[in-house]
C-alpha cells in the first residue's frame, strides 16, 4: 500500500507503459508476479500475532498508495472475516515469517490470501504507529489501547539483551 509506481498489467503489451511509469520514481524497478486475493496484514507483538486486518479498496482497485492514504478509498475490517482455518494459517505463516527473519519486538507481515496458501508480500520491521495505521488497529481489536501498545513495545525493547540491540559492524 505504501509503494509508489505500482502497476498491475494484464498482458505483455501493458508492460512497457508500466515500466515507464515505474522509472519515473527511481532508476531501478522491480517486476513481480501478480498475486490475486484478499489483502491481509498480521501485526506481531512479542512473537504473538494480533487480530488480522483486511484492507478492502472501495473502487475495486488493488491496495495501492492512493487506496492506502486517500481517506475513504479503502475499508478496513479487523478482525478480518475469515473462516477459522484460514485465519489460523495466515497467523501461523505471519508468525513463522517474523521468526525466520529474526524480527523482535513488533512487526507487521502483509499477505495475500488467494485460492491456495497465503503468500507473504512483505514484512514491515517498523510499521506505522499513527491513528490510521494497521498495527494500532489490530492492537485495539486485541483490547490494547494505543498507550498500552506503546508501553508494550517499549517493554519488549527493554527486555532485549544489550548485544541484540546493536547492529553488526
Amino acid at each position: 500500500g505504501s509503494s509508489l509506481g505500482v502497476r498491475v498489467v494484464n498482458g505483455r503489451a501493458e508492460v512497457p507503459e508500466a515500466l515507464v511509469a515505474a522509472f519515473s520514481y527511481d532508476d531501478r524497478v522491480l517486476l513481480e508476479r501478480h498475486v490475486s486475493g484478499r489483502e491481509l496484514a498480521v501485526s506481531v507483538l512479542g512473537a504473538e500475532p494480533l487480530p488480522i486486518v483486511e484492507a478492502i479498496p472501495r473502487e475495486g482497485d488493488f491496495f495501492n498508495f492512493e487506496a492506502r492514504y486517500e481517506i475513504g478509498r479503502t475499508d478496513y475490517v479487523c478482525p478480518a472475516e475469515l473462516v477459522a482455518s484460514d485465519a489460523d494459517r495466515v497467523q501461523e505463516i505471519a508468525t513463522r515469517t517474523y521468526e525466520t527473519l529474526g524480527c523482535s519486538g513488533f512487526a507487521r507481515v502483509d499477505l495475500i490470501l488467494g485460492d491456495s496458501d497465503p503468500e507473504v508480500l512483505e514484512v514491515n520491521a517498523i510499521p506505522g504507529l499513527t491513528d490510521t495505521s494497521l498495527l494500532p488497529m489490530a492492537a485495539e481489536a486485541a483490547g490494547l489501547s494505543f498507550e498500552q501498545l506503546v508501553e508494550r513495545i517499549v517493554a519488549l525493547a527493554l527486555e532485549r539483551p544489550a548485544n541484540e540491540a546493536t547492529l553488526p559492524a
